[in-house]
């Protein structure tokens, strides 16, 4: 019966809203080649709304969705079969079949974070910080404490968001130092995570005080590349820059793994990407 799955042809698709300027399709759909196997990857734009639906329409031939924004904590209401790091960071971005054929959630994402980082040989770290206060965010906080690091500042608007991320923090054993945005941003540490949109980094340069020197950063934030802040922060600082490409490769690279069981060389997934946004 497993077999005959397997030589099925399958299907799986990334979600969120919008969706139209995705990678995820282009990474996966590289990978499934690569495996020899029969998958169609799409992008549907699927508003919160429309999340229930769409899970609905899940049949035997589906291996799972990628989740994205807005979709990544409005899942938990509806698949109750989650690991322990959906459970800890607060949200999902893979819906998939575990061992035993039932439909469970994964956060690759953390995952996606830590490579990234180990990769630029950026490690060990003492402190951090991160911009934003958004599901992105909780993923970066479970990261950083993976990688070792108890302390960690976090520059965000919204009170309820850091509420969470407060109560997240102390389950990891983490010093959270909550700044509200509304002041002038002075960072700390020796690695910062930009988890803002690109729409949204104007106004952090703005707060930025442009005498203070800066760690490497991570912007999450990678379309267009170089991002608006990645720009400031090489022709002020020259520190290190990290692209989200990079955590978007490593996260769809666990993906597959998760919805096929089988691994891919990660280069493969690498080659895929458009030449602007490849990192290699």
């Amino acid at each position: 019966m497993l077999d005959e799955w397997f030589n099925m042809a399958l299907k799986a698709a990334v979600l969120g809203s919008p969706i139209s300027h995705s990678l995820s399709p282009t990474l996966h759909r590289a990978a499934y080649a690569a495996l020899g196997r029969d998958i169609e990857y799409t992008a549907i734009d699927t508003p919160t709304e429309m999340l229930a639906q769409r899970i609905s329409e899940l049949d035997d031939k589906s291996l799972g969705y990628s989740l994205t924004m807005p979709l990544k904590r409005a899942v938990l209401g509806l698949i109750d079969n989650r690991s322990e790091l959906v459970n800890q960071t607060g949200c999902a971005n893979t819906l998939y079949r575990d061992a035993e054929q039932n439909w469970a959630l994964e956060n690759t994402d953390v995952f996606g974070i830590v490579q990234t980082i180990k990769c630029a040989n950026l490690v060990p770290l003492n402190s951090a910080s991160i911009i934003g206060s958004g599901a992105t965010a909780s993923s970066a906080l479970s990261a950083l404490a993976e990688l070792g690091i108890s302390d960690i500042t976090c520059f965000a608007r919204n009170r309820k968001a850091f509420t969470q991320l407060r109560d997240q923090s102390a389950s990891l054993g983490i010093n959270f130092h909550p700044v509200n945005l509304e002041s002038e941003i002075v960072l700390v540490g020796d690695l910062v995570i930009s988890t803002v949109p690109s729409s949204a980094q104007k106004q952090i340069i703005g707060a930025l005080g442009i005498e203070q020197e800066l760690p490497a950063l991570l912007d999450i934030a990678y379309n267009p590349w170089p991002s608006e802040l990645a720009e400031y922060w090489r022709m002020h600082h020259g520190s290190a820059v990290l692209s989200g490409v990079e955590m978007l490769l490593w996260q769809a690279w666990a993906q597959v793994e998760l919805f096929t069981g089988e691994k891919v060389p990660i280069e493969t997934m690498r080659g895929a990407l458009p030449k602007e946004l490849s990192t290699g």
